[in-house]
């Protein structure tokens, strides 16, 4: 039987075999945080005019080529330059026997994602997920995600962050914390920053 006089349904067939076939080109990746070359900063404030700068040291996360986030902080892994003081953050503060973590997620564009050519950015506003010491919040955040070269993402914060303790129902630890240290006062208020680094996992 030639090409000529064979049935639709085999021709029919065949285009989306071929279709099948060129979809199968495109790559979607996931993406897994690159620890070294990933940071998340917050900046406390005490007696009215003292400012200091805190970190976290052990940080987890992926993004799935659906766009979902999910980024971990060890609170064990608080550094806040002063021993003593780590141990009471992680005690009191964070309790982290109860509470090894807190966690971020957010829903992003996945194909928006896949999208991007290696050095193009965007800008966008999300709705993050932030939970802490058992309690869930909603924030707003606005990130600039860049395309590495290798397939890799660049996610930053285009303006930091003010996260009121008192609404994760951490009010009273910091007064307790501030009591022991003897200090006039500590905000509630902090400021966080991130930089992270996700590496393509093909």
């Amino acid at each position: 039987m030639s090409f000529r006089t064979q049935p639709k349904s085999f021709i029919a067939a065949l285009f989306i075999s071929i279709g099948s076939m060129l979809c199968s080109q495109v790559v979607f990746a996931d993406w897994r945080l690159n620890t070294e070359n990933s940071s998340l900063y917050y900046v406390t404030s005490k007696a009215a005019a003292v400012s200091e700068l805190n970190s976290f040291a052990e940080l987890s996360g992926s993004i799935g080529d659906d766009g979902r986030a999910r980024v971990d902080i060890s609170l064990a892994s608080v550094d806040t330059a002063i021993d003593i003081r780590n141990e009471r953050m992680r005690d009191i503060v964070f309790q982290i026997t109860t509470y090894p973590l807190a966690t971020i997620t957010m829903q992003t564009n996945g194909d928006r994602l896949n999208a991007l050519k290696e050095g193009e950015s965007f800008s966008n506003s999300y709705a993050a997920n932030v939970s802490l010491r058992g309690t869930d919040q909603v924030l707003g955040i606005d990130v600039v995600v860049t395309k590495l070269q290798g397939g890799g993402l660049l996610v930053v914060l285009a303006k930091p962050l003010i996260i009121n303790a008192a609404s994760f129902g951490l009010a009273d630890s910091v007064e307790q914390l501030r009591e022991i240290a003897g200090l006039p006062s500590i905000n509630n208020n902090v400021i966080v920053d991130f930089t992270l680094q996700f590496d393509a996992d093909n």
